[in-house]
């Protein structure tokens, strides 16, 4: 496609698609130069890659949505072949609405209607909301926004205790954590063993064996929980390995092609144990040879998902209760913190190694407190990784500008 030459209809109907994606849940991603169908990698021509510019795109884009708001183009070759991508980030405070007609050459057919709230569906098509409960789950999204935000305000005033983690809840979580590690163990290949892998255990306090009352449930919370900001989710699902076990839901991806595997298990009780290798011991391109190395932009993004996804799904499952969140780092045992090109992270000056075999990071906090703190939490559990790869000049501006771009798919 070439935006300049394109038709007025042609790029109603990017709109319409970008209006959809900014009403999805951690809105979405166009890329231009992979054929449709089957998905193949042709690239574009010179003069179309030109042709994007994100100054003509905004202003096209803002004729139509209400509110206005930013998309990020990223232009970028691969073996060779140009692409463009458009990230829209999820709508920040109210849904958009598109707040003007456009309709085809011939005039007949409406391409994008006036007063419209577009949105994705299961057949990844772009819709008007069909229905009153597709409507209300939209908009209950927009008040779970406002509501975070006031909840911020409150949590500021008044912090709850967390609950104390008692001997037997103790038991009861480790027992369900060395469970989640055997069917892991036993259902990704020995590499995985042989590399470096990050962690998370999740816990919910006062432990109740069966808090969500149904497997069902897990499932339901789990989609409306995922994380989609950097174009994969967390936790993965891979649909061919994912199944109910007798106490909850769990699932493996044991092969891909780029060789990373994960693996999790999610318990009636609130238990979420996940284990994921690291993408720098995994993809050729970011490996190194005689230097186990980690992503320093890369800590900040793995580790804000985190949190992000605990507190979409601790809310929904115990608003009121405890959590227990560990995130663990194996193989770090003269491991080096890296700047990759691939994102821009920016140079690191000095060498930052780390010099014990794993790190681990603990946060004990109501829900009420990680709803309403996430990101920061999020980054206290950054500096701490820091710090054990002996970088103690970490600046919070820099993490929070990472997060930033995380969250509004400017990567």
């Amino acid at each position: 496609m070439n935006w300049g030459e394109a038709t007025a209809e042609q790029k109603a109907a990017v709109v319409k698609d970008v209006l959809a994606m900014a009403n999805t849940q951690d809105g979405g991603k166009i890329i231009f130069g992979v054929r449709d169908g089957d998905f193949e990698a042709v690239g574009l021509a010179e003069e179309e890659f030109q042709s994007f510019d994100a100054t003509r795109f905004a202003d096209f884009l803002n004729r139509y949505a209400d509110p206005s708001f930013e998309c990020a183009i990223q232009k970028f070759a691969i073996d060779g072949k140009n692409f463009v991508t458009i990230e829209i980030p999820e709508f920040s405070n109210v849904p958009i609405i598109c707040k003007t007609d456009a309709h085809d050459t011939s005039g007949r057919q409406q391409i994008l209607k006036r007063g419209a709230t577009y949105i994705r569906t299961n057949r990844a098509a772009s819709e008007a909301v069909p229905d009153a409960q597709t409507m209300r789950d939209l908009m209950n999204r927009a008040v779970v926004k406002r509501g975070d935000e006031l909840l911020r305000m409150v949590e500021r005033l008044i912090k709850g205790k967390p609950v104390a983690l008692d001997e037997q809840a103790a038991t009861e979580i480790k027992s369900e954590i060395a469970d989640a590690d055997q069917f892991i163990s036993e259902h990704l290949p020995g590499e995985f063993r042989q590399v470096g892998h990050w962690a998370v255990e999740f816990s919910v306090l006062p432990y109740v064996r069966e808090r969500v009352p149904n497997l069902a449930t897990i499932t339901s919370l789990f989609a409306a929980s995922q994380i989609t900001l950097r174009g994969w989710y967390f936790p993965h699902l891979d649909p061919r390995n994912t199944s109910n076990f007798a106490r909850g839901v769990q699932s493996y991806m044991s092969a891909s092609a780029s060789g990373h595997l994960e693996a999790y298990r999610a318990y009636q009780s609130g238990v979420f144990a996940w284990r994921s290798t690291f993408w720098e011991d995994t993809v050729p391109s970011m490996r190194e040879k005689g230097q186990k190395l980690l992503s320093f932009v890369g800590v900040i993004l793995e580790i804000t998902e985190h949190f992000l996804f605990a507190k979409r799904y601790y809310e929904r499952l115990a608003p009121d209760a405890t959590v227990n969140l560990t995130i663990r780092l194996t193989g770090t045992e003269n491991r080096k913190l890296k700047s990759y090109n691939m994102i821009q992270e920016g140079d690191l000056y000095g060498d930052y190694i780390c010099r014990e075999p794993k790190v681990e990071v603990q946060t004990r906090c109501t829900v009420a407190e990680l709803i309403a703190s996430y990101d920061e939490l999020a980054r206290k559990a950054i500096r701490r990784v820091y710090e054990l790869f002996n970088w103690n000049s970490s600046r919070e501006e820099m993490m929070r500008e990472w997060q930033e771009r995380l969250l509004n798919r400017r990567l």
